[in-house]
Formats: structure tokens, sequence, C-alpha cells
């Protein structure tokens, strides 16, 4: 998953429910990227977390944090940077809270820093 300024590649991002997976993340863009995995309560969540941000001094992003409940799965990138996560998939998702990845560094998300996941099965094997 590369995050670059102001765009995720791939888009969309196709997973298989239930399957544990090794995402690569990587910032090739020059500003520091985040990829927040959830549904749309999570992104809002560390939407307004990243909104205290805002008039921050360039360098480190500050740390912020929010509720558990909302958390998701989230990886901070500097430009340049890779970070590897193995993560499990959910099972599904309701059509009522799709999963999605956005970045939310402050106008990343208004800039479209955002793509959807959608859930696929698995390829029946050879």
């Amino acid at each position: 998953m590369i995050a670059k300024d102001w765009q995720f590649v791939p888009d969309p991002v196709d997973l298989v429910p239930g399957e544990t997976v090794l995402f690569h993340f990587v910032n090739g863009g020059l500003e520091i990227h985040e990829a927040v995995i959830g549904d749309s309560a999570v992104q809002d969540a560390w939407e307004v977390a990243e909104a205290a941000t805002v008039g921050h001094p360039p360098g480190p992003t500050p740390v912020v944090s929010v509720p558990r409940a909302v958390e998701g799965l989230r990886v901070v990138l500097a430009s340049g940077q890779r970070v590897d996560v193995v993560w499990t998939v959910p099972p599904a998702a309701s059509a009522d809270a799709p999963l999605l990845i956005g970045c939310h560094i402050p106008g990343h998300w208004a800039k479209g820093m955002v793509v959807p996941v959608r859930f696929v099965r698995p390829s029946p094997a050879p």
C-alpha cells in the first residue's frame, strides 16, 4: 500500500474476509502520512483527533489518540518510510459500515486521501 501526496495505491483495496495479510505500507510522498483502516466511525474519530494538530510546526506528527472502540488500525509514516503490519481482516463488514483506508493528517482526508476496502472471495486452489 503506497501513500503519496494525496492518494493511496491501490484504489480500491481488495481483501478476503477472515484472511491474515501482511501489509507493506510505504510513504512515497513528501509529507507525513498515515493509513487508518476502519469504518466511518473510526475514520471520523481520527479526523477529529488529528484536527487538533492544525497549525503544528513542521516535523513529526503530534501524538494523538482516540477511544479504543474506534481506533481501528493506524500506521504513521514519515516520507520514504516503510512499515510492515500483519493484520487479520474482519470476517465481514456490513453495508452500513464498510471499511475504508484514510489519512487524517490535517487536510489530507479533504484532499481525497481515502480508498474503499472491497471484500472479495478467495481464489479457488488450482
